[in-house]
């Protein structure tokens, strides 16, 4: 080690890379790739920009940053998501291979030094930060658990939470075509959702639920990289369904007897009573996020002002404490 090298000891902490969805500006992912650049050494970062929503030129960023290409056609709540996080996946460890990776949206934002997020990481026994939470009560994980659920998603397990979750993964559906106007004419469909159980697909695959965000370890993307037939049912099932995003990785992260999951995602969020969508965060929240333990925030909007505080706070030198 030469005398140089950061007194924690760069050769010993884990190397990180990120996996982010994008669909919006290109300079709010331009931001959160500079910050990201800060934190974490200019770290391995795989995107996935939906560019058929809105236009971005992928010259701007540096060679550290892959984009999945083609694209998928992404959509709120939609499977397609899922399909566009583990394309990212893919990407990431083919090109990389980091120790551990996280789960970002480009409205996402580092609350945490990363050299303070990789001492963590390098001392978690953990192989996932995932928050899982069963459909069914009586469901338990195949793995091993360990830690509390994060407090700012306790709307997850409200009764008229888990009900919907019933009724959008394990229920069986019938669908009637109708006619839609918007955003455009076209054909769609009414769903009706029968409360009878589902067979076959979560028999022996207990079906989890929660927040879309997490991190993993090089463990768990080897896992949600394999084609087992499971996954592949559990796609197939999922592919029309409704808020797939909170549930695929959960199901398959819980049911995987090697993995030990820590249930606290390290995210921070404002669901402000609970809706379809957390508010966004400001100079209000400021302390309350950096005194979290979160490693990142969501969701800010494009341009706030709040993202130049918390730049000052994590250039501070007590900030990796």
């Amino acid at each position: 080690m030469s005398t140089g090298d950061p007194p924690h000891g760069r050769a010993n902490l884990p190397t990180v890379g990120f996996v982010i969805l994008s669909h919006g500006k290109a300079s709010q992912l331009l931001r959160l790739v500079a910050a990201i650049d800060r934190e974490y050494d200019r770290p391995p970062i795989a995107c996935h920009h939906d560019f058929g929503q809105a236009p971005l030129d992928i010259n701007q960023f540096g060679n550290n940053v892959v984009f999945v290409q083609p694209h998928i056609a992404t959509g709120w709540g939609k499977f397609s998501v899922v399909q566009a996080t583990l394309a990212s996946i893919d990407v990431l460890y083919a090109s990389y291979g980091p120790d551990w990776f996280v789960h970002l949206s480009a409205a996402d934002y580092p609350v945490m030094s990363g050299r303070k997020v990789k001492r963590l990481l390098a001392e978690a026994t953990c192989d996932a930060f995932l928050d899982g939470r069963p459909v069914d009560a009586r469901a338990t994980p195949a793995g091993s658990t360990i830690g509390t659920q994060n407090p700012k998603l306790d709307h997850f397990n409200s009764a008229a939470n888990q009900r919907i979750k019933r009724l959008f993964y394990t229920s069986r559906e019938i669908w009637i075509p109708l006619v839609r106007w918007k955003p455009k004419l076209r054909l769609g469909r009414f769903t009706y959702r029968t409360g009878w159980r589902v067979s076959k697909v979560y028999d022996e695959f207990p079906c989890f639920y929660g927040d879309f965000w997490f991190c993993g370890n090089s463990k768990t993307a080897k896992v949600l990289m394999e084609e087992s037939e499971k996954h592949a049912n559990l796609r197939r099932h999922l592919r029309a369904r409704s808020n797939a995003d909170e549930t695929y990785f959960q199901t398959v992260i819980m049911n995987e007897p090697g993995l030990q999951v820590c249930l606290d995602n390290k995210r921070f969020a404002e669901w402000n009573g609970g809706g379809a969508h957390p508010m966004f965060l400001g100079e209000d929240q400021l302390d309350e996020m950096l005194s979290s333990g979160a490693f990142f925030a969501r969701k800010f909007q494009h341009g706030s002002e709040v993202l130049d505080c918390i730049d000052g706070a994590l250039a501070a030198p007590w900030s990796d404490q």
